[in-house]
């Protein structure tokens, strides 16, 4: 039978993972380059991983397939590559996998990647730095002008972790309390044993750590948490009070499988999971080898989840998505990129170190699946999309205010009802609807005026601009009327009123000092609201996409500037093919150049 496994990667670009592999950073990776066939993916509007994941897996545009962050389209209704394979008895097992895509049986669900802005159910505790230094660490912390991301409140481009909280001292002990979420509190003592090493006490059990090392993983069901934790030792300096501990994420374990007996089968067999890590991935971390370790292990789970699954259980299909890589780069690329306003020579080695290591876990554990899938397994690494540098801040709101198309309060949010038109936190930040009475819930703008606004808001958007080095540049690269973005895969009741996308270097944001667009404050790079082109002399927006193994051409790299790129839909109707479905319903095309020669 033949087996795909899809081990995608959050941001992953091909400037960079070629890079890497050539200088011999990546030997698994640059194995699949010699014995597999590689290409390039258009990523569709917005360019970040909700929209471009489920057009990846469903093999359908957004206008069939997305109807929102967390809100799965119906796979009968639309046909997708799920039902295709539930019509001839296949099953996907998708672990790690957006939510916005329905693992409904008789496929197979793992902890689907959670990325609205209310917590997470399954997360029991947040990952958390316990430290004795909290006045430092409270005080170092930079109160930003800007926030980046959408919606208008989110601040998700910054990648920002777990806080700090102080480590107390009660009746001459030093005490570490660890927040549930559903839940009493638990409170541990921070000792240090005989052989002057750091042990945590918790009621009568003792629980002995390592400096610079993740622990092993400790049970908490007896202590009315139903999940497991461990600890990294930064610091540990308890004569002069100078303690520093990491402590990781929590999850429920029941429930985040929509199989519960084989969900804890993968438990048991490969220890707890987590999905987020405590420290971001820079060099500006104190202890970013506890991030790396923490990506690596999370990367070597999924990777033997992959094989158990497709090899012992009889799944056709595995996919994942591992996020270090997208990571590294919003926080280092800044500093890489010579086109970045933040460059600086100096700076520039220490920050790719970072990314390249970041890529380095994710070759070990294609080693693996190299290594151990069967002659019947098509291996596929691939990407939703890369990233390019932020150079200009940009805030909707505030400019189609001064077009007269929105009122705002004086916080700066939108009020709907004195609004002509708005945009939906759940689509990505990108499409513009029209208020329009008798569709939107507090609409006033009659049938007769909808075309007049859509061509105010055109205008608009076209006469957006900032001065750059004595030049104007357009903040927007392209918008469409949803009648004429069809050709970029937006149609349906889903779909805004007008589609745009800023140009390179420009990301949606909001800014304390009121300004619709100016530049950014800290060094970042992005890649959701620019378009999909966007690419440097050292980076791409474009996505990825490595096969090998069964059915894979050898040897081959599809050149996207003389054969052009291939569409994120179009890996859903390979992989159909190779699993011998009929994708008709598919909006994607069989990559056949990148499949090896029929006899």
């Amino acid at each position: 039978m033949h087996k795909v496994i899809v081990f995608g990667v959050d941001g992953l670009t091909m400037p960079l993972l070629k890079r890497y592999a050539e200088e011999g950073a990546l030997p698994h990776i640059q194995q699949m380059f010699h014995q597999g066939a590689a290409c390039e993916l258009l990523p569709f509007i917005s360019a970040w991983g909700d929209v471009n994941w489920v057009t990846f897996l469903s093999g359908q545009c957004p206008g069939t397939s997305w109807i929102g962050q967390g809100q799965p389209a119906d796979n009968l209704q639309t046909g997708n590559l799920l039902s295709l394979m539930t019509n001839k008895g296949l099953r996907a097992s998708l672990v790690h996998f957006p939510e916005t895509v329905a693992a409904t049986a008789p496929h197979f669900s793992f902890a689907p990647y959670w990325g609205r802005a209310a917590t997470w159910p399954s997360e029991q505790c947040k990952p958390m730095g316990h430290t004795t230094r909290f006045g430092q660490r409270a005080g170092n912390k930079t109160v930003r002008q800007q926030k980046l991301g959408w919606p208008p409140s989110s601040s998700l481009a910054y990648h920002e972790k777990g806080a700090w909280q102080p480590l107390t001292q009660e009746q001459g002990k030093t005490v570490l309390m660890m927040n549930v979420q559903q839940g009493t509190a638990l409170k541990f003592t921070v000792e240090e044993n005989d052989a002057h090493q750091p042990q945590l006490r918790l009621n009568d059990m003792l629980f002995p750590l390592k400096k610079g090392q993740w622990s092993e993983w400790l049970k908490l069901d007896g202590y009315g948490v139903a999940g497991s934790v461990r600890f990294f030792v930064g610091r540990f300096d308890p004569a002069n009070n100078d303690i520093e501990i990491l402590q990781s994420q929590v999850i429920l374990q029941a429930g985040i499988a929509s199989d519960a007996t084989l969900g804890n089968e993968l438990l048991e067999a490969y220890g707890p999971f987590y999905s987020k890590w405590v420290v971001k991935a820079s060099p500006n971390e104190d202890y970013l080898q506890a991030t790396l370790q923490e990506g690596h292990e999370q990367s070597v789970w999924l990777s033997e989840t992959a094989l158990r699954l497709t090899q012992k259980h009889d799944f056709s299909l595995w996919a994942t998505v591992h996020r270090l890589a997208d990571e590294s780069h919003h926080n280092c690329l800044g500093f890489v990129d010579p086109v970045s306003p933040f460059y600086q020579a100096e700076k520039a080695t220490t920050f790719d170190d970072v990314m390249r290591d970041c890529y380095k876990v994710l070759d070990s554990s294609i080693g693996k699946l190299m290594q151990e899938m069967d002659s019947e397994t098509t291996l596929m690494l691939a990407s939703d999309h890369g990233a390019v540098p932020n150079e200009y801040l940009c805030d909707i709101y505030r400019y189609l205010q001064k077009h007269g198309l929105v009122t705002l309060d004086e916080r700066g949010d939108l009020l709907p009802a004195q609004s002509k038109v708005f945009l939906k936190d759940e689509r990505g930040g990108l499409e513009i609807f029209v208020n329009l009475k008798g569709r939107e819930p507090q609409g006033w703008v009659m049938a007769d005026d909808f075309d007049s606004v859509c061509a105010e808001v055109l205008l608009a958007l076209g006469s957006w601009q900032i001065l750059h080095k004595g030049r104007a540049r357009n903040a927007v690269s392209l918008a469409l009327l949803k009648n004429d973005a069809v050709g970029i895969g937006f149609w349906g009741q889903c779909a805004g009123d007008i589609v745009f996308a800023y140009n390179a270097g420009f990301v949606w944001g909001t800014s304390r000092t009121g300004e619709d667009i100016c530049a950014v404050e800290t060094p970042g790079a992005n890649h959701g609201p620019q378009k999909p082109t966007a690419e440097t002399s050292m980076a791409s927006n474009y996505g990825v996409l490595l096969a090998c193994g069964a059915g894979i051409r050898q040897g081959y790299y599809r050149d996207r500037q003389l054969k052009g790129p291939y569409r994120m839909v179009d890996p859903a109707a390979t992989i159909a093919h190779l699993l011998g479905l009929d994708h008709a319903t598919l909006d994607g095309k069989v990559m056949y150049d990148l499949l090896a020669p029929t006899r």
